[in-house]
Protein backbone atom coordinates (compact mmCIF):
# COMPACT_ATOMS: atom_id res chain seq x y z
CA UNK A 1 0.00 0.00 0.00
CA UNK A 2 1.12 3.64 -1.05
CA UNK A 3 1.04 5.98 1.99
CA UNK A 4 1.50 8.97 -0.06
CA UNK A 5 -1.81 8.32 -2.42
CA UNK A 6 -4.28 9.86 0.59
CA UNK A 7 -2.02 12.56 0.31
CA UNK A 8 -2.45 12.89 -3.25
CA UNK A 9 -5.59 12.54 -2.79
CA UNK A 10 -6.44 15.15 -0.67
CA UNK A 11 -3.79 17.45 -2.26
CA UNK A 12 -6.06 17.40 -5.56
CA UNK A 13 -9.25 18.24 -3.93
CA UNK A 14 -7.42 21.41 -2.06
CA UNK A 15 -5.94 22.64 -5.21
CA UNK A 16 -9.27 21.41 -7.48
CA UNK A 17 -11.05 23.79 -4.66
CA UNK A 18 -8.81 26.54 -4.94
CA UNK A 19 -9.24 26.92 -8.51
CA UNK A 20 -12.73 26.86 -8.35
CA UNK A 21 -13.03 29.56 -6.14
CA UNK A 22 -10.81 31.15 -8.16
CA UNK A 23 -12.60 31.37 -11.28
CA UNK A 24 -16.00 31.81 -9.28
CA UNK A 25 -14.39 34.70 -7.71
CA UNK A 26 -13.16 35.94 -10.66
CA UNK A 27 -16.71 36.47 -12.64
CA UNK A 28 -18.45 38.84 -11.91
CA UNK A 29 -21.88 39.03 -11.56
CA UNK A 30 -24.14 40.21 -14.27
CA UNK A 31 -25.35 43.69 -14.36
CA UNK A 32 -29.42 43.34 -14.63
CA UNK A 33 -31.39 45.74 -15.88
CA UNK A 34 -34.75 45.71 -15.74
CA UNK A 35 -37.41 47.99 -18.44
CA UNK A 36 -41.21 48.02 -18.16
CA UNK A 37 -43.71 50.30 -20.11
CA UNK A 38 -47.58 50.22 -18.96
CA UNK A 39 -48.58 49.68 -22.62
CA UNK A 40 -47.65 47.99 -26.51
CA UNK A 41 -47.86 51.56 -28.33
CA UNK A 42 -45.59 53.67 -30.47
CA UNK A 43 -44.32 55.72 -28.75
CA UNK A 44 -43.49 54.19 -25.62
CA UNK A 45 -42.08 51.54 -28.07
CA UNK A 46 -39.41 53.74 -29.55
CA UNK A 47 -38.29 54.93 -26.18
CA UNK A 48 -37.36 51.44 -25.38
CA UNK A 49 -35.43 51.24 -28.55
CA UNK A 50 -33.82 54.48 -27.69
CA UNK A 51 -32.43 53.02 -24.59
CA UNK A 52 -31.39 49.94 -25.87
CA UNK A 53 -29.36 51.92 -28.62
CA UNK A 54 -27.79 54.27 -26.00
CA UNK A 55 -26.83 50.72 -23.95
CA UNK A 56 -25.46 49.33 -27.22
CA UNK A 57 -23.36 52.23 -28.41
CA UNK A 58 -21.61 51.85 -25.07
CA UNK A 59 -21.03 48.48 -25.36
CA UNK A 60 -23.83 46.96 -23.01
CA UNK A 61 -26.08 44.24 -24.49
CA UNK A 62 -27.60 40.79 -23.00
CA UNK A 63 -24.76 38.74 -22.45
CA UNK A 64 -21.91 37.38 -20.42
CA UNK A 65 -21.61 40.89 -18.15
CA UNK A 66 -25.23 41.71 -18.93
CA UNK A 67 -29.16 40.86 -18.54
CA UNK A 68 -31.93 42.74 -19.97
CA UNK A 69 -35.10 41.68 -19.08
CA UNK A 70 -38.54 43.32 -20.19
CA UNK A 71 -41.99 43.22 -19.50
CA UNK A 72 -45.08 45.08 -20.72
CA UNK A 73 -48.40 45.55 -18.68
CA UNK A 74 -50.25 45.81 -21.44
CA UNK A 75 -52.41 48.61 -19.76
CA UNK A 76 -53.68 46.89 -16.75
CA UNK A 77 -52.51 48.93 -13.92
CA UNK A 78 -52.70 45.51 -11.62
CA UNK A 79 -50.25 43.68 -14.07
CA UNK A 80 -48.30 47.24 -14.10
CA UNK A 81 -48.03 46.64 -10.26
CA UNK A 82 -47.08 42.80 -9.92
CA UNK A 83 -44.28 43.65 -12.84
CA UNK A 84 -42.55 46.38 -10.54
CA UNK A 85 -42.47 43.75 -7.16
CA UNK A 86 -41.22 41.06 -9.12
CA UNK A 87 -38.63 43.36 -10.10
CA UNK A 88 -38.01 44.88 -7.07
CA UNK A 89 -37.65 41.44 -6.12
CA UNK A 90 -34.99 40.84 -8.48
CA UNK A 91 -32.86 43.20 -6.99
CA UNK A 92 -31.39 43.83 -10.30
CA UNK A 93 -28.78 47.11 -10.67
CA UNK A 94 -31.31 49.90 -12.15
CA UNK A 95 -34.21 49.62 -12.61
CA UNK A 96 -36.07 51.68 -15.57
CA UNK A 97 -39.97 52.32 -15.72
CA UNK A 98 -40.85 53.81 -19.28
CA UNK A 99 -44.01 56.26 -18.95
CA UNK A 100 -45.57 57.76 -15.80
CA UNK A 101 -47.52 55.13 -14.99
CA UNK A 102 -45.16 52.31 -15.09
CA UNK A 103 -42.80 55.11 -12.79
CA UNK A 104 -45.19 55.51 -10.43
CA UNK A 105 -46.10 51.97 -9.81
CA UNK A 106 -41.84 51.11 -9.40
CA UNK A 107 -41.33 54.47 -7.00
CA UNK A 108 -44.43 52.63 -4.96
CA UNK A 109 -42.83 49.63 -5.00
CA UNK A 110 -38.93 50.61 -4.46
CA UNK A 111 -39.98 52.68 -1.50
CA UNK A 112 -38.35 50.10 0.87
CA UNK A 113 -35.76 49.17 -1.25
CA UNK A 114 -34.26 52.08 -2.36
CA UNK A 115 -32.77 50.21 -5.78
CA UNK A 116 -31.38 52.68 -8.38
CA UNK A 117 -33.83 53.39 -11.29
CA UNK A 118 -33.89 55.46 -14.38
CA UNK A 119 -37.36 56.42 -15.55
CA UNK A 120 -38.31 57.64 -18.97
CA UNK A 121 -40.98 59.78 -20.83
CA UNK A 122 -42.45 60.58 -17.50
CA UNK A 123 -44.24 64.38 -18.21
CA UNK A 124 -44.47 65.71 -15.15
CA UNK A 125 -42.34 63.90 -12.80
CA UNK A 126 -42.78 66.53 -9.99
CA UNK A 127 -46.64 66.26 -10.20
CA UNK A 128 -46.14 62.93 -10.52
CA UNK A 129 -44.63 62.41 -6.93
CA UNK A 130 -41.67 60.82 -8.72
CA UNK A 131 -39.03 63.15 -7.25
CA UNK A 132 -39.24 66.58 -5.76
CA UNK A 133 -36.96 68.87 -8.04
CA UNK A 134 -35.52 68.15 -11.18
CA UNK A 135 -32.33 69.92 -10.81
CA UNK A 136 -31.37 68.22 -7.65
CA UNK A 137 -33.81 64.84 -7.66
CA UNK A 138 -31.99 63.21 -4.60
CA UNK A 139 -32.26 59.65 -3.84
CA UNK A 140 -31.96 56.86 -6.21
CA UNK A 141 -33.93 58.49 -9.03
CA UNK A 142 -33.68 60.04 -11.75
CA UNK A 143 -34.54 60.44 -15.68
CA UNK A 144 -35.88 61.80 -18.72
CA UNK A 145 -39.04 63.70 -19.14
CA UNK A 146 -41.04 64.38 -22.30
CA UNK A 147 -42.83 66.71 -21.71
CA UNK A 148 -44.51 68.84 -25.04
CA UNK A 149 -43.67 71.91 -25.54
CA UNK A 150 -47.29 72.98 -26.04
CA UNK A 151 -46.94 76.48 -26.86
CA UNK A 152 -45.03 75.91 -29.24
CA UNK A 153 -47.17 73.15 -30.70
CA UNK A 154 -50.17 75.59 -30.55
CA UNK A 155 -48.84 78.08 -32.28
CA UNK A 156 -47.70 75.18 -34.97
CA UNK A 157 -51.44 74.53 -35.13
CA UNK A 158 -52.82 77.64 -35.94
CA UNK A 159 -50.07 77.87 -39.00
CA UNK A 160 -50.81 74.43 -40.56
CA UNK A 161 -54.81 75.44 -39.85
CA UNK A 162 -55.40 79.09 -39.89
CA UNK A 163 -59.02 78.31 -39.62
CA UNK A 164 -58.85 76.70 -36.32
CA UNK A 165 -61.08 77.98 -34.26
CA UNK A 166 -62.63 75.09 -32.00
CA UNK A 167 -60.01 72.31 -30.76
CA UNK A 168 -61.23 68.81 -29.36
CA UNK A 169 -59.05 67.35 -26.90
CA UNK A 170 -59.21 63.72 -25.29
CA UNK A 171 -57.66 62.57 -22.06
CA UNK A 172 -57.90 60.26 -19.26
CA UNK A 173 -58.27 62.64 -16.10
CA UNK A 174 -56.38 59.83 -14.17
CA UNK A 175 -52.94 60.14 -16.11
CA UNK A 176 -50.84 62.44 -14.77
CA UNK A 177 -49.42 62.72 -18.62
CA UNK A 178 -52.01 64.75 -19.41
CA UNK A 179 -52.99 66.76 -16.96
CA UNK A 180 -50.00 69.27 -16.94
CA UNK A 181 -50.21 69.50 -20.51
CA UNK A 182 -53.97 70.19 -20.54
CA UNK A 183 -53.55 72.86 -18.04
CA UNK A 184 -51.15 74.66 -20.21
CA UNK A 185 -52.91 73.78 -23.62
CA UNK A 186 -56.43 75.77 -21.68
CA UNK A 187 -53.70 79.04 -21.34
CA UNK A 188 -52.54 79.15 -25.00
CA UNK A 189 -56.20 78.43 -26.24
CA UNK A 190 -57.02 81.60 -24.83
CA UNK A 191 -54.08 83.39 -25.71
CA UNK A 192 -54.95 82.10 -29.30
CA UNK A 193 -58.41 82.47 -29.65
CA UNK A 194 -59.06 78.73 -29.06
CA UNK A 195 -62.21 76.69 -27.98
CA UNK A 196 -61.00 73.82 -26.10
CA UNK A 197 -63.69 71.15 -26.19
CA UNK A 198 -62.53 68.79 -23.57
CA UNK A 199 -64.01 65.02 -23.44
CA UNK A 200 -62.39 62.01 -21.17
CA UNK A 201 -61.39 58.53 -22.07
CA UNK A 202 -60.21 56.45 -18.64
CA UNK A 203 -59.70 53.44 -20.87
CA UNK A 204 -58.92 52.60 -24.37
CA UNK A 205 -62.03 51.50 -24.95
CA UNK A 206 -63.66 54.58 -24.57
CA UNK A 207 -61.45 56.75 -26.44
CA UNK A 208 -63.43 55.49 -30.14
CA UNK A 209 -66.66 57.12 -28.23
CA UNK A 210 -64.82 60.11 -27.33
CA UNK A 211 -63.23 60.80 -30.84
CA UNK A 212 -67.14 60.52 -32.21
CA UNK A 213 -68.25 63.24 -29.52
CA UNK A 214 -65.55 65.28 -30.78
CA UNK A 215 -66.56 65.04 -34.46
CA UNK A 216 -70.06 65.18 -33.59
CA UNK A 217 -69.92 68.31 -31.97
CA UNK A 218 -68.44 69.99 -35.10
CA UNK A 219 -64.64 70.65 -33.92
CA UNK A 220 -62.46 71.79 -36.17
CA UNK A 221 -59.47 69.60 -35.32
CA UNK A 222 -58.79 67.42 -32.52
CA UNK A 223 -55.60 67.72 -30.34
CA UNK A 224 -54.22 64.53 -28.45
CA UNK A 225 -51.70 64.94 -26.14
CA UNK A 226 -49.00 62.84 -23.73
CA UNK A 227 -51.76 60.59 -22.76
CA UNK A 228 -51.00 57.13 -22.35
CA UNK A 229 -54.29 55.76 -22.53
CA UNK A 230 -55.52 57.50 -25.84
CA UNK A 231 -52.12 57.14 -27.56
CA UNK A 232 -52.83 53.23 -27.03
CA UNK A 233 -55.96 53.72 -28.93
CA UNK A 234 -54.96 56.08 -31.34
CA UNK A 235 -55.95 54.51 -34.50
CA UNK A 236 -59.37 54.44 -33.41
CA UNK A 237 -58.67 58.33 -33.11
CA UNK A 238 -57.45 58.75 -37.06
CA UNK A 239 -59.81 55.89 -38.46
CA UNK A 240 -63.15 58.20 -37.18
CA UNK A 241 -61.15 61.71 -37.97
CA UNK A 242 -60.04 60.78 -41.47
CA UNK A 243 -63.57 59.16 -42.27
CA UNK A 244 -65.07 62.85 -41.56
CA UNK A 245 -62.20 64.63 -42.80
CA UNK A 246 -60.92 65.97 -39.44
CA UNK A 247 -57.34 67.13 -38.45
CA UNK A 248 -55.70 65.20 -35.41
CA UNK A 249 -52.41 66.99 -34.29
CA UNK A 250 -50.60 65.02 -31.44
CA UNK A 251 -47.58 65.74 -28.82
CA UNK A 252 -46.60 62.33 -30.20
CA UNK A 253 -44.51 62.53 -33.32
CA UNK A 254 -45.19 58.74 -33.39
CA UNK A 255 -48.87 59.62 -34.25
CA UNK A 256 -48.03 61.54 -37.31
CA UNK A 257 -46.50 57.98 -38.76
CA UNK A 258 -49.54 56.82 -38.10
CA UNK A 259 -51.78 59.33 -39.82
CA UNK A 260 -52.25 62.28 -37.41
CA UNK A 261 -51.44 65.40 -39.30
CA UNK A 262 -48.59 67.04 -37.43
CA UNK A 263 -46.81 67.20 -34.22
CA UNK A 264 -44.11 68.96 -32.42
CA UNK A 265 -41.64 67.91 -30.24
CA UNK A 266 -38.99 65.18 -29.15
CA UNK A 267 -38.54 62.24 -30.65
CA UNK A 268 -39.20 59.48 -28.16
CA UNK A 269 -36.14 57.85 -29.33
CA UNK A 270 -34.22 60.09 -28.52
CA UNK A 271 -35.75 60.70 -25.18
CA UNK A 272 -34.98 56.89 -24.95
CA UNK A 273 -31.38 57.49 -25.89
CA UNK A 274 -30.88 60.08 -23.42
CA UNK A 275 -32.15 58.20 -20.61
CA UNK A 276 -30.43 55.30 -21.66
CA UNK A 277 -27.02 57.18 -21.14
CA UNK A 278 -28.05 57.68 -17.96
CA UNK A 279 -28.65 53.81 -17.17
CA UNK A 280 -24.89 54.04 -18.17
CA UNK A 281 -23.46 56.40 -15.90
CA UNK A 282 -25.08 54.68 -13.33
CA UNK A 283 -24.11 51.10 -13.83
CA UNK A 284 -20.60 52.54 -13.58
CA UNK A 285 -21.69 53.60 -10.18
CA UNK A 286 -23.09 57.18 -10.32
CA UNK A 287 -25.74 57.89 -7.75
CA UNK A 288 -28.77 58.69 -9.77
CA UNK A 289 -30.20 61.44 -7.31
CA UNK A 290 -26.93 63.54 -8.37
CA UNK A 291 -28.12 63.33 -11.90
CA UNK A 292 -30.29 66.58 -12.88
CA UNK A 293 -33.52 64.99 -14.51
CA UNK A 294 -33.20 66.03 -18.65
CA UNK A 295 -35.07 66.10 -21.81
CA UNK A 296 -34.08 64.83 -25.10
CA UNK A 297 -32.18 67.73 -27.19
CA UNK A 298 -33.90 68.12 -30.45
CA UNK A 299 -37.18 69.57 -30.99
CA UNK A 300 -38.85 68.52 -34.58
CA UNK A 301 -41.89 69.22 -36.29
CA UNK A 302 -43.67 66.35 -38.56
CA UNK A 303 -46.02 66.28 -40.98
CA UNK A 304 -47.69 63.43 -42.77
CA UNK A 305 -47.45 64.27 -46.46
CA UNK A 306 -50.79 61.29 -47.12
CA UNK A 307 -52.83 63.40 -44.82
CA UNK A 308 -52.68 66.82 -45.99
CA UNK A 309 -53.26 65.62 -49.10
CA UNK A 310 -56.26 63.89 -47.56
CA UNK A 311 -57.34 66.89 -46.15
CA UNK A 312 -56.56 68.51 -49.41
CA UNK A 313 -54.65 71.46 -47.03
CA UNK A 314 -51.78 73.53 -48.62
CA UNK A 315 -49.13 74.79 -46.59
CA UNK A 316 -46.63 77.44 -46.19
CA UNK A 317 -43.20 77.25 -47.54
CA UNK A 318 -42.12 78.22 -43.82
CA UNK A 319 -44.04 74.89 -42.54
CA UNK A 320 -42.50 73.01 -45.41
CA UNK A 321 -38.80 74.33 -44.61
CA UNK A 322 -38.85 73.07 -40.78
CA UNK A 323 -41.07 70.49 -40.91
CA UNK A 324 -40.58 66.25 -41.54
CA UNK A 325 -42.35 64.82 -44.16
CA UNK A 326 -43.71 61.42 -42.90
Amino acid sequence: MDIKTPFKIVSFIVVTTFFSSFLFAATPPLQTIAITQIADHPSANAVREGILKALKDHGIEEGSQYKIIYENAQGNPVTAAQIAQKFVAAKPSVLVPITTTSTQTMVKADLTHGLPMVFAAVTDPIAAGVVTSLAHPGGYITGVTDAAPIEEQFKLFKKVLPQLHTLGVIYNPGDNSSATPLKQAREMAKKLGITLVEVTAFKTSDVSVAAQNLVGKGVDAIFVPLDNTVLAAMESVLKIANQNKVPVFSSDKDSVGQGALASLGYSHFDTGYAAGEMIVSVLKGKNPGDIPVATAQNLNVYINSKTVKHLNLSLSKEILNQATML
